[in-house]
């Protein structure tokens, strides 16, 4: 007891470890979400911020390039400003992308960032990049020889320099659409990111106050945990005092700590383990008693029995030769079958009550059952009983006494196929497997199932549910098994089969 005091003691030092911990916990966390305050604050200055300055220069320039190539290119009257224009136009935007790139760049390097948080912003750039550098032949023709001026006035060279332009109008619009798309993705990173940053703001503060309090209920728990703690000793003691002083059938309840749960259970263990040892010792006795009364009556009855058996006998040998003794001679037949049923009885009861100590020698499992079904095949069949074999791959090499063990299983073999015949027909098998350093031996039937009420007391001496049953095959079969250091034991679904499982030391 000093012990189990000592162990709940040191259970709830880890109670009060556990507040700490607690404590910790909450100072953890309060920081880890200020670091994500923080991450968030540069994020927003140094990323998301620059990139939207970037992006909205780039539409701007973007802007102008367009303006000047739908609007104002063709009304230049010299066409050499008007390439220094449209030069210089490409010159601020390709500047302008060429700086935002360099801003993404420089993001990427100074922030820890995470996989999704350009996911947006660095496609539709690298697209931009692309589509401008897509648009250079179309600018180099355009260059060549610029439609300014009249139309009328174009040579072929102007004319052919004008359809380029078309196509790079058409291209700086979608460059546009682009370049609008990435500053609006850009501000609304910049909206998104502020507002993530105010509920994160605000989650932090909630999270302090629901640690703090979280951190309070725990102490109050843990208080109330230690008086609960220390309430199932007294529970313990007195159960030790029930089980001292023989109420053997008490049961504590396994619940507490694991340690009181443990002790609960072991108590619970030994309280069954002793009933179950006066069971058995009872029940040797009333074998033992059974045996004797078994031995004294078959002693008592076998030799009225043979004499009443040759006197019918000599009866209705003198009858032969009377006439009209036809029911006479029945009845001395009918005498003479009761004296043999009687017989055979006592037989069983002798014994019952003579039962030798099984001679064990090493024996292969698969042999004797094969045998035993070659048997008693062609019986079971004949009355629409299928027999079959499912023996284990590797022969199984079992300690037992082959004959002994060979007379339980034409016992159970023959109840089998009795509760089959009630259905009509069907199937029994013989199984054979090995279950660590026990020899398996099953036997499945598809009859009619044994009640669930009936099943505590089917091994019992004299208890029979077969009509002139005697009750002791299956206590015989039981005590056999058990005299080998094994058992058995039944498993039963009504209106589907039974299944009894034998099981016998494997040899050394």
């Amino acid at each position: 007891m000093r012990t189990l005091f000592r162990t709940l003691s040191a259970r709830i030092l880890l109670g009060f470890a556990a507040l700490t911990i607690t404590f910790a916990v909450i100072t953890a966390t309060v920081v880890v979400n200020m670091s994500q305050v923080e991450d968030q604050v540069t994020l927003i200055g140094k990323g998301y911020m620059q990139l939207a300055l970037g992006a909205k220069d780039l539409q701007r320039r973007q802007d102008d390039l367009r303006n000047y190539l739908d609007e104002r290119l063709i009304d230049e009257s010299n066409a050499q400003v008007a390439r220094i224009a449209l030069r210089n136009s490409r010159a601020n935007r390709d500047r302008a992308l060429k700086t935002l790139r360099n801003i993404l760049d420089t993001v990427e390097r100074i922030l820890d960032l995470q996989p999704d948080q350009f996911r947006f912003t660095k496609p539709r750039i690298v697209a931009l990049e692309e589509s401008v550098a897509a648009v250079e032949p179309l600018y180099a023709q355009v260059m060549t020889s610029l439609p300014t001026g009249k139309p009328e006035a174009w040579n072929e060279e102007q004319k052919k320099a004008f359809e380029a332009l078309q196509k790079l109008r058409s291209e700086e619009r979608k460059l546009m659409q682009k370049a609008n798309a990435l500053s609006d993705q850009l501000d609304k990173n910049v909206t998104d990111t502020t507002s993530q940053l105010e509920e994160n703001e605000q989650k932090l503060r909630l999270q302090t106050i629901y640690l703090g309090t979280a951190a309070v209920a725990l102490g109050l728990f843990i208080t109330i945990w230690v008086v609960i703690t220390l309430r199932p000793l007294a529970r313990l003691r007195e159960a030790a005092r029930r089980i001292a002083s023989g109420d053997y059938g008490s049961r504590i309840p396994e619940r507490g700590p694991t340690e009181v749960a443990d002790l609960a259970r072991e108590f619970n263990s030994m309280g069954r383990a002793v009933e179950e040892r006066e069971r058995e010792v009872v029940r040797a006795e009333r074998l033992a008693a059974v045996g004797k009364m078994a031995a004294m009556i078959t002693h008592e009855v076998r030799n009225p029995l043979s004499s009443i058996g040759l006197n019918t006998e000599l009866l209705e040998e003198e009858l032969a030769d009377v006439p009209n003794a036809d029911e006479a001679r029945g009845l001395c037949r009918s005498i003479h079958r009761e004296v043999d049923r009687l017989t055979a009885i006592t037989e069983e009861y002798l014994a019952f009550a003579r039962l030798p100590k099984p001679k064990l020698a090493a024996e292969s499992i698969n042999g004797m059952v094969t045998a035993l079904a070659a048997f008693v095949r062609e019986d079971l069949a004949a009355r629409q009983v299928v027999l079959t074999t499912e023996l284990a791959a590797e022969d199984v090499i079992g300690q037992i006494d082959a004959g002994q063990i060979r007379q339980c299983l034409i016992n159970l073999v023959r109840n089998a196929a009795d509760a089959v015949a009630v259905k009509g027909k069907g199937w029994v098998i013989l199984r054979t497997r090995r279950d660590a350093d026990r020899a398996v031996i099953e036997v499945e039937d598809s009859g009619v199932g044994i009640p669930s009420d009936v099943l505590p007391r089917l091994f019992d001496p004299f208890f029979s549910t077969k009509d002139g049953g005697n009750g002791l095959g299956l206590a015989l079969t039981q005590q056999i098994v058990r005299d080998h250091g094994g058992d058995v034991d039944v498993t039963s679904t009504v209106g589907r089969g039974t299944t009894f499982t034998v099981r016998v030391p494997v040899a050394a």
